[in-house]
Parts: C-alpha cells; sequence; structure tokens
C-alpha cells in the first residue's frame, strides 16, 4: 500500500538528547507526507550523565550510548553517518567534505557544544573530554598504558571545577590504583561548582580528597606544554596527561552561516526555539540559547526542549500557532563520586549517599531503555493520509506552476516517469561535477545508447539493487559496485552504463533531491572507472532503487576470449577478499536487533571497489573469478566449480565475517533469501560439527560482496600481502581444490 506522498523534509542535525527523545515520539505520532533526516558524524551518541560510570567501570560503551541507526530504522527516519561542515541557509542546504549537499526545507539544530581550547597550548596538549568518542579511545590508552607498563607513578590532572570536572575525576581515581597513577584536580578558586549552594561544593571537595586525589585551588590556567600546567601566578604543575573538562563555547558555523547567535556564539532562539534570524532553523540543546530566557548547558533542559520541539516544527509545518518553552528555574542535579555513591541537590536540598547513585543509576538506566526496548511497530493509516493542511500548503498552492499535485496520486506505466525538466536539471548538475579529462564524459543519456564497438567483443552485465540504505547517494555508489563487479571478474575495460531510477513519490522537489543525490553516488563510482553513463528510465514508485547495465569491452589478452582456460591443480587455494554477514546484518537492521557501528563496518565493504581486489588476483594467476552476491558464498562456489570436474575442501573456520553478524545468526537472524540458499548445502557434504548459525552464514546474500577466486598455491602468500596493502585487510585462504568433484565443508 502506497504511503503518503512525501512534500516536505525535515533534517535534524545533530544526535543530542532533544532530537533522540524527538525521534522517538515521531515515529509514534508521525506527520504523513513529512520526511525526517537524523545528520550525526557517530551512529553512536553518548548519554552524558552516564559517562562517569563508564569511566569507573560501571557501565559499558554500549550502555552509555544510543544507537541512532538503529533508532532511526524502527522509527522510519532517514539517517546519514556524516559530518557537517557548512550550512546555508538561503539555499537551506547541509555541506559534508566528501558528498554532496543535503537539501531541507526544515532544519533543527542538536549538535551540542564544543569543548573551549582558547588557552594557549590546550589544543596541542590536553584532551578533551568532548566529544565523548575521542575521549573514551584516549582514556583507554591511557588505562592500557597503565596496565602494562612497569614505568614510575603517572600523573593525570583534570582542569575544570564545574560538575563534569568532579565526575569524571572521581570515576578515574575509583578505578585507577593510587600507587600507579597520581591524580589532581585543578580548580580555579577555591570552592568547585560555582552557582550551586555551598554544601554541594563542600560535600564534592570532601570527597575528592576522602579519595586521594590531590586539589589544587585557585589555579588559573593561563598555558598548557607539553608536559605541564602553567597558573596566572606562575605555579607550575608538571603532568603526563592533562585532561580539559572547562566550560563549552560554540561552534564557528552558526555565525558564518549567518544565523543570528549571542555573546558567546549559540544560535539565539526564540520562546519557541525558532531561529530568530531564520523562523525555518529550530536549535534545542547546548547550541541554542533562547534570548529571552537564557538557561545552562545542560542536558536537563534539552531533554525538556525535546517535546516542545516535537510539536512546534510539526506546528510550523501545518501552519499553526507555536508553543512556547519555559526553562525550569531549579532542577535536580545527581553527581556520581566515583565509586556507588552519588551527591544529591535540589534547591536548598543536599544529600550524599549510596542510596543517591542507586536513584541515579535508576533514572539513567529507565532513560536508556527508551532507546533500548523498542516496542513494535504497527502500520498506522494515518500515515497513508496526507493532512489538508500539508495538501493545501505544499501542493494544491503550488500545483499549477510546477507539477506538485501529481505528486498526490502518481499515474502508473510512463505516467509515473519522471519529468523531462526535472531530469535534465539533475544530469546537467551531475555532469557539472565531473572532474575526468573529458575522455569519458557523462552522456546526454538519450533514450537509445549506440555503441561503435567494432572488432570487439562486449560484456554486459545487469543488476538492481533497492533500498538497503534509504540514503540516496549511497545508494547510488552501492548500486553501481555491486553491477561493475560482475564485471571486473573477467578482464575487461568498463566502456559504459544505462540504468534504472526509481524515487519515492513526492512534490517535485523532493523527487529532484532524491534523484540529484541518487545520480551523484552513481557518477561518484562512474568518474573512477572513466565510465559513461549513456542512457536510461527513471520512475516514481513506492521505494527507492537503481538498475544498472554495465557495457564493457573483453581485452585482448583475457583469458576469457581464449578456449585454452589456465589449468587448474589439486591444492590450488581459494581466496575471499571480503568478510560475509551483509544479508544478515541488514536483515538484523530491519528487526531492530543490529548494532550501528556495525552496519558501519559492513558499508565500508559494501563501498569498497572490487578492480582492484580483482586486478591482484588475476597478476596471481587466479584460474577463475567470481563476485560474491545474491547466492551467497557457497552458491556462488557452487556455480564457479560446475563443469570443471574438481571439487573443494572450505574450512568454515577461517571464512571472515562481518563484526555483529555470529552474534546475529547465532540469535536466528536470517536474511530472506536464507530459505533459498541454503538448498545448495544439499549438494555439499558437510561436517556435522559445524553450527547452523555459519552455515546460514556461508549462504548469505552479499549486497556489493568480495570476490572468490582460485589462486595457484604457490602465489597466495604473495598475493595475500598484496591484497592486505591494497585495503583488502579481512582477504583469506578459505580452502583449496580437491580432486572429487565435491565440496567438502569442515
Amino acid at each position: 500500500m502506497n504511503s503518503a506522498p512525501i512534500v516536505q523534509d525535515v533534517c535534524l542535525l545533530g544526535g543530542g538528547h532533544s532530537h533522540v527523545l524527538l525521534i522517538r515520539r515521531w515515529a509514534m505520532q508521525a506527520l504523513p507526507g513529512v520526511r525526517l533526516t537524523l545528520v550525526s558524524s557517530s551512529s553512536m551518541t553518548p548519554y552524558s550523565g552516564m559517562l562517569p560510570g563508564l569511566i569507573a567501570g560501571h557501565y559499558s560503551v554500549d550502555d552509555i550510548h544510543v544507537d541512532l541507526r538503529r533508532l532511526c530504522a524502527w522509527a522510519g527516519i532517514r539517517f546519514i553517518e556524516e559530518t557537517a561542515i557548512s550550512l546555508d541557509p538561503e539555499r537551506r542546504q547541509i555541506g559534508f567534505a566528501s558528498r554532496p549537499a543535503l537539501e531541507f526545507d526544515v532544519l533543527s539544530l542538536d549538535t551540542g557544544s564544543t569543548p573551549d581550547l582558547s588557552v594557549p597550548g590546550a589544543r596541542e596538549h590536553v584532551t578533551p573530554v568532548k566529544p565523548v568518542h575521542s575521549f573514551h579511545a584516549r582514556w583507554q590508552q591511557i588505562r592500557e598504558r597503565l596496565e602494562s607498563s612497569e614505568e614510575e607513578r603517572v600523573s593525570i590532572g583534570v582542569v575544570g571545577s564545574g560538575a563534569g570536572g568532579f565526575e569524571l575525576v572521581t570515576a578515574m581515581r575509583h578505578v585507577l590504583a593510587s600507587e600507579r597513577a597520581q591524580l589532581f584536580w585543578f580548580l580555579r578558586h577555591d570552592m568547585p561548582l560555582s552557582g550551586r549552594p555551598a554544601r554541594v561544593g563542600e560535600l564534592a571537595l570532601a570527597a575528592a580528597r576522602r579519595a586521594g586525589i590531590a586539589v589544587i585551588t585557585q589555579f588559573d590556567v593561563i598555558r598548557v606544554e607539553s608536559d605541564r600546567l602553567v597558573a596566572a601566578d606562575s605555579r607550575e604543575v608538571t603532568l603526563d596527561e592533562v585532561l580539559w573538562c572547562t566550560g563549552a563555547v560554540a561552534p564557528d558555523w552558526p555565525s558564518a552561516a549567518g544565523l543570528a547567535v549571542d555573546s558567546r556564539g549559540f544560535v539565539s532562539t526564540n520562546a519557541c526555539l525558532q531561529s530568530v534570524s531564520h523562523d525555518f532553523i529550530f536549535a534545542s540543546g547546548d547550541i541554542g540559547t533562547q534570548r529571552a530566557t537564557p538557561s545552562a548547558k545542560a542536558g536537563v533542559f534539552a531533554v525538556r526542549q525535546a517535546p516542545i520541539l516535537f510539536e512546534n516544527i510539526q506546528h510550523y509545518l501545518l501552519g499553526r500557532k507555536l508553543k512556547p518553552y519555559r526553562p525550569q528555574k531549579d532542577f535536580l542535579s545527581l553527581m556520581a563520586t566515583g565509586e556507588k555513591r552519588a551527591i544529591a541537590n535540589r534547591g536548598p536540598l543536599t544529600v550524599e549517599a549510596d542510596w543517591v547513585w542507586r536513584w541515579k543509576d535508576h533514572i539513567d538506566q529507565t532513560f536508556m531503555r527508551k532507546f533500548s526496548d523498542l516496542p513494535v511497530m504497527n502500520l498506522n493509516p494515518a500515515t497513508l493520509k496526507l493532512p489538508d493542511a500539508l495538501r493545501e500548503r505544499h501542493l494544491d498552492a503550488a500545483g499549477s506552476k510546477a507539477g506538485h499535485a501529481g505528486a498526490a496520486m502518481r499515474c502508473r506505466g510512463c505516467g509515473s516517469k519522471v519529468g523531462e525538466p526535472l531530469l535534465e536539471r539533475v544530469l546537467t548538475h551531475v555532469r557539472a561535477d565531473q572532474q575526468t579529462d573529458g575522455s569519458s564524459p557523462l552522456s546526454p543519456a538519450a533514450d537509445t545508447a549506440v555503441l561503435s564497438l567494432p572488432g570487439s567483443t562486449l560484456v554486459q552485465s545487469v543488476d538492481l539493487v533497492n533500498a538497503i540504505v534509504d540514503d540516496p547517494y549511497l545508494l547510488g555508489r552501492i548500486a553501481a559496485l555491486h553491477a561493475l563487479s560482475d564485471v571486473v571478474t573477467v578482464d575487461a575495460t568498463v566502456h559504459s552504463v544505462q540504468v534504472i531510477a526509481t524515487v519515492p513519490s513526492g512534490t517535485e522537489p523532493i523527487v529532484e533531491r532524491d534523484l540529484k543525490l541518487l545520480m551523484s553516488g552513481l557518477s561518484h563510482v562512474l568518474e573512477a572507472e572513466r565510465c559513461a553513463l549513456v542512457g536510461g528510465h527513471t520512475v516514481q514508485g513506492d521505494e527507492l532503487s537503481l538498475g544498472v547495465v554495465v557495457n564493457a569491452v573483453l581485452n585482448d589478452n583475457s583469458d576469457a576470449a581464449s578456449s585454452d582456460r589456465p589449468e587448474m591443480h589439486v591444492g590450488d587455494v581459494l581466496i575471499l577478499t571480503q568478510p560475509l554477514g551483509i544479508g544478515t546484518l541488514f536483515a538484523g537492521l530491519m528487526q531492530g536487533r543490529t548494532r550501528g557501528p556495525d552496519v558501519g563496518s559492513a558499508l565500508h565493504h559494501m563501498l569498497t571497489s572490487n578492480r582492484p581486489a580483482a586486478h591482484i588476483l588475476r597478476q596471481a594467476g587466479a584460474h577463475y573469478m567470481t563476485d560474491i552476491t545474491g547466492f551467497g558464498l557457497l552458491g556462488h562456489l557452487h556455480r564457479l566449480l560446475d563443469g570443471l570436474q574438481m571439487g573443494a575442501r572450505i574450512r568454515s573456520a577461517q571464512i571472515p565475517l562481518l563484526p555483529g553478524s555470529w552474534q546475529l545468526a547465532e540469535q536466528g537472524v536470517r536474511s530472506s533469501l536464507w530459505p533459498e540458499n541454503r538448498q545448495v548445502l544439499d549438494v555439499m557434504a558437510v561436517d556435522a560439527d559445524i553450527p547452523a548459525s555459519r552455515l546460514s552464514l556461508l549462504c548469505d546474500p552479499q549486497t556489493s560482496g568480495g570476490l572468490l577466486a582460485i589462486v595457484p598455491a604457490s602465489a597466495q602468500a604473495d598475493c595475500l600481502e598484496r591484497l592486505h596493502a591494497a585495503g583488502y585487510a579481512e582477504a583469506a585462504v578459505i580452502g583449496d581444490m580437491a580432486p572429487s568433484a565435491t565440496i567438502t565443508l569442515s
């Protein structure tokens, strides 16, 4: 059943507390016709309140992170894992370093703040606590250094008088042996935690000293050197590590983008969390400051802003009156003291106790369960009907100008094609991005391609990839690489491609955005292959997809052009260039089980061209080669050996697997092609000791998977070394050729 046509794009930039809560609520109360896209530099976003517990060893990394990719897949929201480097409000675009800009209609900012590294030497010599993933990586290095080294006691300093500095230094003290590490806490004044009741600072100071932390007061850092801190009064303290937990500052890009900002550079908003200079931009969490009622940069405010942000974005789209957010004047503060103990404060009440930590732990765990225990989502019929307000504002009013009204009910057949003016604009844009020397330009893509190939042998392959990812740019790259993999397995020169592209139904601007990204991803790959786009067909439909026909010319010296194929021998080895598990990981993502970083790892492999690997394998004397795609490893191996009068011995334990795929297979996650693909096991000799989960991965369909080749045994070491050096780090020998025409799995 078709959903409502897309008429508005809302982009959420940043994976902060406001946005993750908004996404959860949007999943329950989506606005038909509106597409949400979350852009984040990482698929995992930390819950800052649990960071001290991670450092102290009370929580794991997964315990304190919201998995954004998994959350978005559950909520039906597009996710783009990329770092934004610019914002253009006039064009309504977000810029990136390595991919095309993303266009939007409405933008919400929840990117947080950045550490204040303005003190001379800080950028070069300190480890800031934010971003958390960088800090945690450095923290692990420090721990490994202490655990593996016999060097003398290490000195570590924490700079920061606030709650963050206190919780960090006490958490480290809890986990680091005092005989191995000396900890310093540097305060600008006599007491920490200014702005809070004096009793809070007193308890924090007492807890730090009780733990054996050296508290250095009245230490105003004016310079950081490679091995020391220098204070305004000329005092110096020698340190091995400096951890920076000072007040945060705004990033540079809001001001550079022309947004109205406050005196510190944060986005200035009205009471409704709208930018005071651009009403289609909202800002919450640390990045925004309400002009009339500014509040502290604390996570509690971001959490409370989320429901107002959700309502106001929907109200803005529907043309309704927005609601004001009124920040609370006081809030509950809970600070961990390293061990399972905490200090609580609200108003005049301050208490420190073990039960306070248990209370804090309960609150934090309850918050995180909102994103780990996601309910099963059922289709809501309301999502199939475009609200009248959106129809009137974005379809009916503009229909006469640009044919937008047609998006409400697309015709079938050729009536669903993308219009010629729109298509020409997209192709013009993509042609302008080409960086070739003109020898293989992107053609105008006419209806019929005429290829002059006198005296040559044409090699042609066709593949279609549906929306395994919902990012059109990535899908364009994946589909192109997937289709080209068939051709690189023979010694051929790619000449040209034709495409069939399907984009979801929407208004003309929405369709143009999607098609532009899809074709940009395609052309990114074609440019590297020096290959021309010579034709194609576009259509609007229910789901994003891209079919690619590849035309290549067989090289004169190709084995495939010769009637004398290389002779194989018993003992020749089977080399697999990429790990398996893509189908299982994406099946698990649809079920809400796959970790975001594991999907990221799979995408890295899917976006890796097989051409360099094919060249290396061919130079090593590879007799036969195939790409591993829909039939899985064993299906393609069976087809490769069919008719060769030889068999193979496969050592299943040596087959590389993608991170997370084994765990999912153990949980019973299977691709929808598993019932068909598993039938190949019936014609093989399978060791009874091989777990069913591993067998499922050997039959797992791979979208844009790696290559499998038969290589002379004498060349295997050099071949693997070259593959690893070329970036195929997990390439491995997985078996060898056998005299009997049977495939044996052990």
